[in-house]
């Protein structure tokens, strides 16, 4: 294995962290169901998720849908949308109605899967659950965490019974794969956690009883805490308070202008460039100048400032190479363009009839950048107290039967969340769909 240039970047006991990044495999969907090449490459996203809509729901101007995923990261799986025309990547960029309409449907989510009658039919039992939502509009040119540049929310369960084979996780000093390695400890993962707490202390969370935790690498290697810049919460029903909306377009507002004072320091520019390219570095003592004018505490200065001598610049001729080379090489040699994060909502615990997930008296919210990680909060996160699993998808296709019990399960939620949210105002649910067969999917009620 060659030596890792981002290695000065990685805390002192990393080797030791148990990692699960072979362990997780979800079979895809029949093969009739695959996404066909008309759908994968249509711009319109209400075309390209026709098959596989669930339900529509109207906000104020916006239009949300729940959609059953063509590729899923588990068998009790799926993805709430926004699908405008016109792409609305960001927590920002869509109506206030519309993001709170969004996370009220996540606590739909939890809340649908503790129930005790809920478990005994789908046996979901001593499973775990998370919420992740991919923010990455600047990225174009390479695999990317949020492919679709659509704003939206993976909504995530896994039995007891899926996640028995994590007991057989191992340890990441023992991943001789330098791309894997890179993939799934991004080189962010340490140093951006500590950038994105100092960029945020002082911010008004807006929330009784959360708190941003400071970062602590030590417990994070452990598996006591997730990865990245963690904010408490006092349980889920905070998802249900218009303050929580407000927080996370915050959170987007504040990751934003921090990522263009960084770029400008280390690039003089501000805003994205265009695909294939990046911009020059700057010399390095020009980065060191600039980053020593920044509200930095010294560790994260120094960090960055060996993170400046690391990075190197994209040539044309490199880049027109990568645009016809394999994906993991130029995820492993192209960044990708910021901001760039996953966000994570879990609660570290599993659900039971007698202690049921809803109940949790903290959820973390954990905000992990991306450098060149293109494995977005869906698939690579914390569960089983394993602090990195690796969500392997399409392996394999589900028989017809199992696609079967998922759509009962996702049809129950979308009635679940309709009863829930029923008196909302500002939103009208569309119909609930009900899945006819692989070929047709999903169609309205005649």
């Amino acid at each position: 294995m060659r030596p890792d240039r981002f290695a000065a970047l990685y805390p002192r006991g990393l080797d030791r962290m148990r990692v699960a990044w072979e362990h997780l495999r979800i079979p895809g969907p029949p093969a009739a169901y695959a996404l066909t090449r008309t759908e994968a490459e249509h711009p319109d996203p209400r075309r390209r998720f026709a098959r596989r809509t669930i339900q529509e729901i109207l906000c104020d101007g916006d239009r949300l849908a729940l959609i059953d995923k063509a590729s899923p990261h588990s068998l009790f799986d799926l993805m709430v949308s926004e699908i405008s025309d016109h792409p609305k990547a960001t927590p920002d960029a869509v109506e206030p109605i519309t993001g709170r309409t969004l996370w009220q449907t996540g606590l739909a989510f939890v809340r649908f899967v503790s129930d005790p009658d809920v478990m005994r039919r789908f046996d979901l039992a001593d499973g775990e659950l998370h919420l992740a939502l991919n923010c990455d509009p600047n990225t174009h040119d390479r695999e990317s965490v949020q492919a679709a540049k659509q704003f939206h929310l993976h909504l995530l369960y896994w039995s007891g019974r899926m996640l028995k084979p994590l007991e057989s996780a191992g340890r990441f000093g023992a991943v001789r794969d330098g791309r894997l390695r890179r993939q799934g400890i991004d080189p962010l993962a340490f140093l951006g956690a500590r950038l994105i707490y100092e960029s945020l202390a002082g911010l008004e969370l807006g929330i009784p009883g959360a708190r941003l935790a400071m970062p602590d690498d030590r417990p994070a290697i452990r598996g006591d805490r997730p990865l990245g810049c963690l904010i408490e919460l006092p349980g889920w029903q905070v998802l249900a308070d218009p303050a929580f909306e407000d927080l996370i377009r915050r959170l987007h507002l504040r990751l934003e202008t921090l990522a263009a004072d960084l770029l400008e320091v280390f690039t003089g520019q501000r805003r994205a460039p265009l695909p294939w390219h990046r911009h020059p570095l700057c010399p390095t003592r020009e980065i060191a100048r600039g980053l020593a004018a920044q509200p930095l505490s010294v560790g994260t200065r120094a960090g960055l400032r060996a993170l400046s001598r690391a990075l190197r610049d994209l040539s044309a001729s490199t880049a027109h190479r990568l645009r016809r080379a394999d994906p993991r090489r130029r995820m492993d040699l192209i960044t990708l363009n910021q901001p760039c994060y996953a966000l994570n909502l879990h609660a570290p615990e599993r659900n039971r009839p007698w202690a049921r997930l809803e109940h949790a008296g903290a959820v973390h919210l954990a905000i992990q950048p991306k450098l060149f990680s293109g494995i977005g909060g869906a698939g690579l996160l914390m569960l089983g107290g394993i602090p990195s699993v690796r969500i392997l998808r399409g392996e394999g296709c589900s028989s017809v039967e199992s696609w079967q019990h998922r759509s009962a399960f996702q049809r129950d939620f979308a009635q679940f969340n309709q009863i829930v949210q029923a008196d909302a105002p500002d939103i009208r649910f569309e119909p609930v769909k009900r899945f006819s067969d692989p070929h047709t999917g999903w169609h309205s009620d005649p």
